[in-house]
Order: structure tokens, then C-alpha cells, then sequence
């Protein structure tokens, strides 16, 4: 086997081991934007309840002494957006 055919499969390997991680981290919502005064996040409806999403932006406002606030909820398709204030 030359070297360049073992990098080849070293690259397969890695790119498998990141692609399967990443599959295992789908129940969480992941945030779109965030500051000091609100978090946006973003999450897919049969993986993540609305009350799990605000659990995660109440533990970001949380962190800097504040409480969290519904601003606002948007349905794209399958997905969902909240967005929290922390206020």
C-alpha cells in the first residue's frame, strides 16, 4: 500500500468518526444567534420539545443573573425558532 493510500483511508476513517458524532448530537437545539440580552435557537420538532429548547435559553440567562422571557416562536417546516430574552 503507498503512503498516499493510507492517507486515503486514515481521511475515511476520520470523516466517518465526525459525521457519525455529529448524528449523535441531533436531540439538542442549537443556537442561530446570542448576547448579553437574548439567545435564538433553533430545533427540529420530532427531536426537541419547546419546553427542552427553553430549558437550554434558561440556563444561558441564567448564567449571567438574569431570567428568561418568550419573545417570540416560529414554525419552518419541520423546525422550530424561539427566541428568549434574558432580561
Amino acid at each position: 500500500m503507498t503512503i498516499l493510500g493510507r492517507w486515503d483511508r486514515l481521511a475515511t476513517v476520520i470523516c466517518t468518526v465526525v459525521l457519525l458524532s455529529l448524528g449523535a448530537c441531533g436531540g439538542q437545539p442549537w443556537t442561530v444567534s446570542q448576547s448579553r440580552d437574548y439567545i435564538t435557537l433553533r430545533w427540529w420538532n420530532d427531536e426537541v420539545a419547546a419546553t427542552e429548547a427553553a430549558g437550554v435559553a434558561k440556563a444561558y440567562c441564567s448564567q449571567m443573573g438574569k431570567a428568561m422571557y418568550l419573545d417570540g416562536m416560529e414554525q419552518h417546516g419541520s423546525a422550530s425558532v424561539g427566541r428568549y430574552r434574558c432580561i
